[in-house]
């Protein structure tokens, strides 16, 4: 049996419209860029090693960000991935956008979590609808974004299952997204 309440359904099928906007820009977008997608975590956090998991089970490998930040960011950017999702603290999100910003890419989300929730979201035009994923996905925002950058088209689906409690990491999380410009 699925319970359902009056918000719960107006809340989908908002989310649903803004899924379809999302998705069907991404066709020009993986047509530009191609489909090599990079996941980046922080190994240390709880959030890390959940979108570690995660973006391993939709088929997508996660890299721990280890080591000297300039050089791992450049020989990551060699290949030109059409995407970047990490999740980390805010220093390695920062440095890793400033890198990648002197390759043309630039941040198109940033996604804010504490205490086991997504408390905000910082979304160019034509990536909202990620935001609105991650926070209706509330405890699995971590998940959400991994599920977004693994399988963009069909990841929409995540926000309608029910969320689980997680243990949360103490102090402010990012989740960020960087993709080429143009």
């Amino acid at each position: 049996m699925i319970r359902a309440t009056r918000r719960t359904v107006i809340g989908g099928a908002a989310l649903g419209v803004a899924a379809v906007s999302t998705v069907s820009s991404l066709g020009g977008w993986r047509w530009r860029h191609g489909d090599e997608r990079v996941l980046l975590y922080d190994g240390s956090l709880s959030a890390g090693q959940r979108f570690a998991t995660a973006g391993e089970a939709h088929g997508v490998a996660s890299q721990a960000i280890e080591g000297d930040r300039v050089r791992f960011t450049r020989q990551l950017l060699e290949n030109r991935p059409a995407m970047i999702a990490g999740v980390s603290r805010y220093a390695d999100a920062m440095m890793i956008e400033d890198i990648a910003n002197e390759a043309n890419y630039q941040r198109v989300a940033l996604l804010q979590g504490r205490a086991a929730s997504c408390t905000g979201q910082d979304c160019r035009s034509g990536w909202s609808a990620l935001g609105r994923v991650a926070q209706a996905a509330d405890g699995e925002w971590v998940e959400a974004l991994a599920e977004f950058a693994a399988k963009p088209a069909a990841s929409f689906n995540h926000v309608l299952q029910q969320s689980l409690r997680v243990k949360p990491d103490a102090g402010l999380v990012l989740g960020w997204l960087l993709t080429p410009r143009g």
